[in-house]
């Protein structure tokens, strides 16, 4: 494991979580700025990657009730 700064990130529209460096989400940020293209992932825990998956853990119950409402939604 390195001691590189990791972001946990969220999308609504996904109804996803994803985990990358600080690096990686600055560098896609910035090409999204270059392209003129929208990002749906937004930063919500900055640490290391442990501390990351650890958060993650903790939403993904809310994470999961929130997919599962759609699908029902969806099917009514």
């Amino acid at each position: 494991m390195t001691n590189q700064s990791h972001v946990l990130l969220w999308s609504q529209s996904q109804c996803a979580l994803h985990i990358e460096t600080t690096q990686e989400m600055l560098q896609e940020n910035a090409r999204a700025l270059v392209s003129d293209r929208r990002m749906d992932y937004v930063p919500i825990v900055f640490g290391t990657a442990d501390e990351c998956h650890a958060a993650a853990d903790r939403v993904r119950p809310t994470m999961q009730a929130r997919q599962l409402a759609r699908v029902e939604t969806a099917h009514a």
